[in-house]
């Protein structure tokens, strides 16, 4: 009777034991396949994320930027130069109308070549629109105007043949003045003269002898000129006292 009992006990133990094995296995194959299963809804649901992502792309691009936009010109053609979002649409406006539009390049920059300005004062902004259709705010709006008129320019000083005489151990200047509207610059002889409420004065090195002829230009913020030619005549001590 002891030995049935133990041969029974032996048995119940080995299947208790493969059991436990049969049910480890299970759990082991049970997590791999979930396992696998949820990494591919999870590879499905990024995918599903990203595309969700650019169909609902609502980040506008930012506004465009100008490089250089003069305040006046003498022409009525300008063109404009920039930088804005690669791959976008740039959008100029001229008065409030749309003028044209071009593609940015891969390297973010746009350029209108000769736009058609209006006679006065233009205003010029510009507006960047991506590939999912959305608009930038306006960039900055400049004010370009239409300005074909010379630039006054009265020279008091020098009087036209004066002459003047070397002065002993002495640079010897002579002093060119007069008056020109504001906002223009005024060059004597190509040097940069100085303009403080619409007069100008210089002073230029004579070291010729003999006729001098002196240029002075004004030019306006739209490049037009004005240009008066003035003609001293320098004697030297030398060439002086010969004629003494």
């Amino acid at each position: 009777m002891r030995k049935n009992s133990k041969v029974f006990k032996n048995t119940a133990s080995e299947w208790l034991l493969y059991r436990r094995f049969f049910l480890l296995v299970a759990s082991i194959v049970l997590v791999l396949l979930l396992t696998y299963f949820v990494g591919l809804t999870i590879l499905g649901s990024l995918g599903t994320r990203e595309e969700t992502f650019t169909e609902r792309d609502r980040i506008a691009p930012p506004p465009p930027l100008f490089a250089s936009v003069p305040e006046a010109t003498n022409s009525a053609k300008l063109s404009l130069k920039g930088f804005a979002e690669p791959g976008s649409t740039v959008k100029l406006f001229l008065n409030r109308n749309e003028k044209d539009s071009q593609l940015v390049s891969a390297e973010g920059q746009f350029a209108f070549e000769k736009v058609d300005l209006e006679l006065g004062e233009n205003e010029i902004y510009a507006v960047s629109k991506d590939t999912a259709g959305n608009e930038s705010q306006p960039s900055v709006v400049y004010k370009v105007e239409i300005d074909q008129k010379p630039p006054k320019l009265e020279v008091s000083e020098p009087e036209n043949g004066a002459i003047i005489k070397e002065e002993k151990d002495k640079h010897t200047f002579v002093i060119v003045k007069g008056k020109v509207e504001e906002k223009a610059t005024v060059t004597v002889n190509d040097y940069q003269a100085i303009v403080k409420e619409g007069e100008f004065e210089y002073q230029l090195l004579l070291t010729k002898d003999g006729e001098n002829t002196i240029k002075i230009e004004a030019k306006d913020r739209a490049g037009n000129k004005t240009t008066v030619e003035k003609t001293v005549i320098y004697k030297k001590l030398e060439a002086s006292k010969g004629e003494s």
